[in-house]
């Protein structure tokens, strides 16, 4: 099927749609199909904290992913 066919049949279904989720979803999967190249934009404050974090964990100033679930869990009894 060509690409002009395949838009016409998706209109003809669109336009007998009563269902605003259904619609909705479509229009976030066409959003996200245009949109999926855009380069995200990280800002300043946000890049100088993950520089920070870099050069904590090659400093070894980390902590275990066993040690932070075991604290919050911790909190949450709590």
């Amino acid at each position: 099927m060509s690409i002009t066919e395949l838009k016409k049949k998706l209109k003809e279904k669109i336009e007998n749609l009563n269902e605003d989720y259904l619609l909705e979803e479509l229009l976030n999967i066409i959003d996200l199909e245009l949109t999926k190249n855009d380069l995200v934009q990280i800002p300043k404050e946000h890049k100088e904290k993950l520089n920070i974090s870099l050069v904590q964990a090659k400093e070894g100033n980390t902590i275990s992913h066993e040690s932070v679930m075991k604290e919050c869990k911790n909190d949450l009894k709590s």
